[in-house]
């Protein structure tokens, strides 16, 4: 087994070690490197022997001067077990890099891992980001490195047992109880080195599709509804997944509602919202976007004189000028609310309902209940922002929406 691994070794690392062959073999591969790195644990308390594994392991690290940074898990985990349990892990891997200011995080991931989770997409046919495992990601801020990905398991446990490296093998993974366990058992370890061959080759090539698919689609126009309505089902899941990451990067979608939001595109209706994964996806003008779904609330802020307001929803500054605004010094105080229904304002000397202004403008639906008028201390509505889709404020800007 090749013995050695290609990190940069002015970088700064840490390990996350669970005591299993996988992780263990990484560890002893960092000493004989002599890699800057330390150690990070994690004892769920879910199996019996897990306080012997921890024990282990700090007597290994001790005994190679190696940091190591226990987490003892508290908290009884009685559900969806295997995402609270990474949820916890990443967030103390995350915690640890901000103090340790370590550069990468190193999991054990290795070939078995790669194969039984691209067979595991397969049988899903659900939207896939990456066939197999990626080498590098993010998650929860912080840069992961799997440098055994090439490593086979047998390889990885021989090396230890050949080497006198502990380890212990997780109970829980010798039974069929989780899913990735049964593929692991009955498909990957039946497996010959051709069968294996095979399927990481057949991986190579989808991920190379679906690297040329998403070059297609994830670009500047997919919020553009005449772009996505000429995509095929697959490249308007992949556009609108897209969209959604840019809000919430682990966003998924299903196919039934990429069927959802194909019809919306479609509908004559100039805006349309729906609820899709804990997002809004809105239609608004022939534009497409997702945004979180934040109800409307109601506000009003009073300026008793020419100051400085900066609020969640607008900002205004009027010390030095507001005339541009509409505003006269006889005005104040000034109310700066969100609008009423029955609400209006004079455009060129013609009263106008402010919501059939907001219709005329293509305003969102969302942005309507929420965007500020200014009105005087006789209840005058004075002035309206002009909403522009492409606006962005400058440094001069004295009031501006966000």
């Amino acid at each position: 087994m090749r013995t050695k691994l290609h990190l940069n070794p002015s970088k700064k690392y840490l390990l996350a070690c669970s005591f299993g062959p996988d992780s263990m073999a990484l560890l002893s591969l960092l000493i004989k490197g002599k890699y800057d790195f330390s150690v990070a644990h994690v004892n769920y308390g879910l199996r019996p022997e897990a306080k012997s594994e921890t024990k282990q392991l700090a007597e290994f690290c001790e005994y190679y001067k190696i940091p190591l940074h226990i987490h003892e898990v508290k908290e009884k985990i009685s559900s969806n077990v295997e995402e609270k349990c990474r949820e916890i892990r990443y967030q103390f891997f995350s915690d640890l890099c901000n103090i340790l200011k370590t550069d990468f995080v190193l999991v054990g991931h290795h070939e078995d891992d790669v194969l039984e989770t691209f067979i595991m997409q397969k049988k899903r046919k659900n939207l896939v980001n990456y066939y197999g495992i990626k080498k590098e990601s993010i998650v929860k801020g912080v840069k992961i490195i799997r440098p055994l990905l090439n490593y086979r398991k047998i390889d990885l446990t021989n090396y230890c047992l050949e080497n006198d490296i502990p380890f212990a093998v997780d109970s829980t993974n010798l039974t069929n109880q989780y899913y990735r366990n049964l593929i692991r058992h009955e498909i990957v370890e039946k497996m010959n080195d051709m069968e294996r061959d095979a399927l990481l080759n057949e991986m190579q090539v989808k991920n190379t599709e679906l690297a040329a698919l998403k070059k297609k689609v994830e670009v500047d126009l997919a919020n553009r509804c005449d772009f996505l309505k000429n995509l095929d089902n697959l490249e308007l899941a992949y556009s609108l997944a897209f969209l959604g990451r840019k809000v919430k990067p682990d966003f998924e979608i299903s196919f039934s509602c990429v069927q959802q939001i194909r019809k919306c595109l479609e509908s004559e209706k100039p805006n349309i919202e729906m609820k899709v994964n804990g997002l809004l996806f809105k239609k608004t003008y022939g534009v497409c976007c997702f945004t979180l779904t934040i109800l409307p609330s109601d506000y009003h802020f009073l300026m008793e004189s020419p100051s400085l307001l900066d609020t969640p929803f607008f900002f205004a500054d009027f010390r030095k000028e507001y005339s541009n605004r509409k505003i006269k010094i006889e005005d104040f105080p000034i109310e700066i609310r969100n609008p009423n229904k029955d609400d209006e304002t004079y455009i060129k000397g013609y009263k106008v309902k402010i919501r059939r202004l907001f219709i005329d403008w293509k305003m969102p639906i969302d942005l309507r209940s929420r965007w500020p008028v200014i009105v005087n201390k006789d209840g005058m509505v004075i002035y309206v922002p002009r909403y522009r889709i492409d606006f962005s404020p400058t440094k001069n800007e004295n009031f501006y929406v966000k």
